[in-house]
């Protein structure tokens, strides 16, 4: 293989060739070793001298040592499909007996793992995001309730697809599945999909504080939707989470809107991501204390 030729396959692989790839002798594999045209990542896997190390990278080498069957699976496929932070941490499943022992790489042999678990991502065969968030109760269990729930934000997957996977998984054994079918029937917003992880955490703050549920995404008016409403108390809860810099506009129409839910007659209350996780007592007592006003009143 010329090198012209090695270099152009290695850009469509994140700077990475195989020892299958290259049609190339012992003798000449080891001269563009020495000479820093080739450097060993994993057993029969190169960078190409030039190419940059890349997170995308690490996972493809990973995956490319493990076998054809592998596929960036776990902690690393949370982080990928933006289900929960685990940088630079690379973990991978195959359903072979045998693979060779990898630097810095956690691997994982699956014996249910199928084609249909598998996709791609940026090149990279990867699980499916609803198969990751199964897995993940192997490797970080206290992370599942919170990919659950960005999986249904995201529309990766539906509680539907959730069901199923129980159904698919639940077999003596598998672990990870207990933690996962905890998170699905834990979930405190019942059937409602979240716009995001900041609306579930504000649920279970009230379940864990013994207030009554509110309403989830309750229209108080046509065009106006609400994170949470009690009703008959006509209180409603907005939760803010870490969003992109508002622009002025947007700040203006989030009071426009604020101000026309209380020329409804509605008491609102508004708490910080901040406030939810780090002042979940706060959180509960001033929603306590405005209920306990609001039944005065309504009385």
């Amino acid at each position: 293989m010329r090198d012209a030729a090695l270099y152009e396959l290695a850009a469509r692989q994140h700077g990475l060739v195989e020892r299958t790839q290259l049609d190339l002798s012992a003798a000449a594999l080891d001269r563009r070793i020495a000479a820093g045209l080739l450097e060993r990542l994993h057993p029969a896997v190169y960078r190409v001298a030039g190419a940059p190390v890349t997170w995308h990278q690490m996972l493809l080498a990973a995956c490319l040592a493990a076998g054809p069957d592998a596929a960036v699976s776990h902690r690393a496929a949370t982080q990928e499909w933006g289900l929960g932070e685990f940088p630079e941490v690379v973990e991978i499943v195959t359903p072979r007996a045998r693979w060779p022992r990898l630097h810095n790489v956690r691997v994982h042999r699956s014996h249910d793992l199928r084609l249909w678990h598998v996709t791609r991502r940026h090149g990279i065969p990867i699980t499916k995001p609803l198969r990751t968030v199964v897995d993940l109760g192997q490797s970080a269990r206290w992370a599942v309730p919170d990919a659950l729930e960005l999986g249904l934000a995201n529309r990766l997957f539906t509680l539907r697809a959730a069901d199923a996977a129980l159904a698919e998984f639940s077999r003596k054994g598998r672990t990870g599945i207990g933690i996962f079918r905890r998170a699905v029937e834990a979930r405190v917003l019942g059937d409602g999909i979240p716009d995001g992880l900041l609306e579930p955490r504000m649920a279970r703050l009230i379940r864990n504080a013994r207030l009554p549920m509110p309403v989830f995404q309750h229209v108080v008016a046509p065009g106006i939707r609400v994170d949470f409403a009690y009703v008959a108390e006509r209180i409603v809860i907005e939760v803010d989470g870490f969003a992109t810099r508002r622009t002025s506009t947007a700040f203006a129409h989030d009071l426009e809107r604020q101000n026309r839910i209380v020329q409804l007659g509605w008491t609102v209350l508004r708490f910080t991501w901040w406030q939810v996780v780090k002042q979940p007592e706060m959180v509960a007592a001033t929603l306590l204390v405005t209920l306990e006003s609001g039944n005065r009143t309504s009385a």
